[in-house]
């Protein structure tokens, strides 16, 4: 290789030294809320909407605290030990939905990816907690929690194992109900492809780590936390976090190699006017 041609990539290896990372573009736990789990808190998400169908029954949501609720293990908020907390019991089938919008951080790109926290007790049979990734923001009435659905994850009553829904059908994920929580995180790997990492709440232990294909199509826009008639347990949630994928330190050359650069285009520069005077001669 001639030398213009080495130092031609030591500038460019040296300008265009970039690498991507994950950067924090959207966040919010517990923390951020006073004595209610109402409003905006954090940073990066549009408003908490709320929809409840107490049938005969109760249904809401609540700032949970850990020392008045004994399912509230691993996953609560330092230094509040709080948490988000829902409740659907008594007579007929009550629901509670809690629908969060990701603003202009939507879910689109390779890397991008969303964290959360969830924690329950037992669950009646035909009951369900758990959480949905879609797209747009539908939150019109009770029900609509999982329109437009690209990913499900939740624990059904009377099941052994947390279950996922997505353009695969219905998946066994073969983990058992556990009282430490989970700290879920999906990243997008392609336009329909994911990984999902579920780790215990308990340590940060990995439990299992998978990849899938998203139902329905599109961005995904928003989160939607429900608690189907749970009856004999709340269901608590925390810690909402989205990240993209970002180039990030590119650096401008450093002295000595523009310094050197301009060396050797001088001796370069020299070597062919001599070059050119020999020639003559």
């Amino acid at each position: 290789m001639k030398l213009k041609h080495i130092l031609a990539t030591l500038i460019i290896g040296a300008t265009f030294n970039s690498h991507a990372a994950l950067i924090t573009v959207a966040q919010d736990d517990a923390n951020n809320y006073g004595n209610q789990w109402l409003g905006n808190g954090g940073y990066g998400f549009d408003e908490w909407h709320f929809i409840s169908d107490a049938s005969t029954g109760n249904a809401g949501g609540f700032l949970a605290n850990k020392s008045a609720n004994h399912d509230v293990n691993h996953i609560a908020s330092n230094p509040t030990n709080n948490a988000w907390g829902s409740y659907a019991n008594g007579g007929g089938f009550n629901q509670f939905e809690a629908y969060r919008g990701f603003s202009n951080n939507a879910l689109d790109a390779v890397g991008d990816s969303f964290s959360v926290a969830f924690e329950h007790g037992a669950i009646t049979q035909g009951g369900a907690v758990g959480f949905v990734l879609r797209n747009q923001n539908i939150h019109n009435t009770i029900g609509d929690y999982n329109a437009l659905s690209r990913f499900e994850f939740g624990f059904i009553g009377g099941g052994q194992h947390y279950s996922i829904f997505d353009g695969q059908g219905v998946i066994d994920t073969g983990i058992d109900f556990t009282e430490n929580g989970l700290r879920l995180n999906l990243q997008l790997l392609s336009e329909n492809i994911y990984q999902l990492d579920i780790f215990n709440a308990l340590d940060n232990s990995l439990i299992q780590s998978r990849n899938g294909l998203l139902g329905g199509s599109g961005a995904i826009n928003s989160v939607a936390l429900y608690n189907r008639d749970a009856e004999l347990a709340n269901a608590y949630f925390n810690d909402l976090l989205i990240a993209e994928m970002a180039v990030t330190d590119i650096p401008e050359p450093p002295p000595w190699l523009l310094i050197s650069a301009a060396l050797c285009w001088l001796g370069m520069r020299r070597s062919n006017i001599n070059g050119i005077k020999n020639y003559k001669n």
